[in-house]
């Protein structure tokens, strides 16, 4: 049978966040000697900006110009973004879906017009330095990718349904992107079973996705996890295994999860008692800007000697992150259906400065001297001279780069 219509579209542009879903923040485990207890950092929160939400990259947040910080480890963040050099592509797609519904989902990007008989759909391209001048890529339409079975846009637009508060789309769509092994969405995939929006309630379900998220690579579940392990949560109960998954996401750069190893370091839980390396990490998460952290290291360095101390201390000095992946964690290139992204941009910017309309150097960015070369085009060519991107004034450059060449 046909799924369920989408709702009818909000006219109204949307800033509302997702729902504020705030895990528990300490976690009471039990220690080696009887009765005692210690506090382990407990599930990543949700709600915030770091819960999966695959931002279209535009010209104030591309991949090109935020710095990989978080990637590399310093306090990590799922939502910054890194170099385009980091990014691998994802080549092909998967099969349309079998069923259609009855209406298309909430209409995010409009879709372009039908492409003129005269004129073949244009792919992405380089420019390069010769004198024709390179072809714009038009956006599809996200409902589209999504319906045909793009794992980035389903998640894109499951995100978005969730924003709106849409918990029975957002979770279908989610779940799709989460099935065909999407990282990112099999994390907000298993927050939603875990707070039992969407789908059912269902803990075991969320420790399931969960643990797929983490071994294709997603720090957050790593830690998520690594705390299902140490309270038992729904399955198997292991400080051990705990002790594995908060290393991995601490090798990463997730702050959490270091305080939590040297919880672990410093009780002997899941690892052998070490108070030098409970040390190491605090050292390592206080320098990250854990004060909890650093509170820990005064109290470590004093029951260390001089030695020890200095070693842990030149040791964490000396510590690098292990880059994330990018995908893993919810940051992607430009996609097709993004309109005004970076790349696009550069390009609308090489076709003006070639036509006559000077924008200066084609950096990729919207500024004054853009706007106005695109009104002054618009003007010309018997468009609204608005300044904005639209696929209007695409079309017409594309027309006119193929004209000069």
């Amino acid at each position: 049978p046909a799924p369920k219509a989408a709702p009818e579209p909000d006219k109204k542009k949307s800033s509302s966040k997702l729902p504020i879903l705030m895990a528990a923040s300490v976690l009471a485990v039990s220690a080696a000697g009887a009765g005692a207890y210690v506090s382990l950092r407990g599930k990543q929160a949700t709600g915030d900006p770091n819960f999966a939400q695959p931002k279209a990259p535009d010209a104030q947040n591309t991949p090109s110009e935020t710095a990989e910080a978080s990637l590399q480890g310093i306090n990590y963040n799922a939502n910054a973004a890194v170099n385009a050099d980091l990014f691998e592509e994802e080549q092909g797609s998967a099969a349309p879906r079998d069923e259609q519904p009855v209406s298309a989902p909430q209409t995010l990007a409009a879709a372009p017009p039908a492409p003129s008989p005269q004129r073949t759909p244009v792919a992405a391209v380089q420019p390069v330095a010769s004198p024709a001048l390179p072809l714009i890529p038009e956006p599809i339409d996200l409902n589209k990718a999504a319906l045909l079975g793009d794992p980035i846009a389903e998640l894109t637009f499951g995100e978005a349904r969730l924003a709106k508060e849409d918990y029975i789309k957002g979770a279908e769509f989610i779940g799709y992107a989460a099935k065909q092994g999407q990282p990112t969405a099999q994390y907000s995939y298993a927050k939603l079973f875990e707070k039992g929006l969407g789908v059912p309630r269902d803990l075991a379900e969320a420790r399931a996705w969960t643990e797929r998220a983490a071994k294709g690579g997603n720090v957050k579940a790593m830690h998520d996890l690594a705390v299902f392990y140490a309270d038992g949560d729904s399955g198997e109960q292991s400080y051990a295994a705990a002790a594995q998954w908060f290393a991995a996401a601490a090798d990463h750069g997730l702050v959490d999860s270091q305080y939590n190893l040297a919880v672990l370091y410093e009780n002997g839980l899941g690892v052998s008692p070490s108070l030098s390396e409970a040390l190491y990490w605090f050292e390592i998460a206080a320098a990250n800007g854990d004060p909890a952290a650093g509170q820990k290291v005064s109290e470590l360095r004093n029951k260390l000697t001089l030695q020890a101390a200095q070693t842990a201390q030149q040791r964490a000095t000396n510590w690098q992150a292990t880059r994330a992946q990018p995908a893993a964690n919810g940051i992607f290139p430009a996609q097709p259906w993004d309109l005004g992204n970076r790349r696009q941009i550069k390009n609308i910017q090489i076709v003006l400065n070639g036509l006559g309309y000077q924008v200066g150097d084609a950096d990729g960015l919207t500024g004054p001297a853009t706007e106005t070369a695109i009104q002054k085009f618009q003007a010309a060519n018997g468009l609204p001279a608005t300044g904005e991107i639209d696929l209007a004034l695409i079309e017409r450059l594309n027309q006119a780069a193929q004209a000069r060449s």
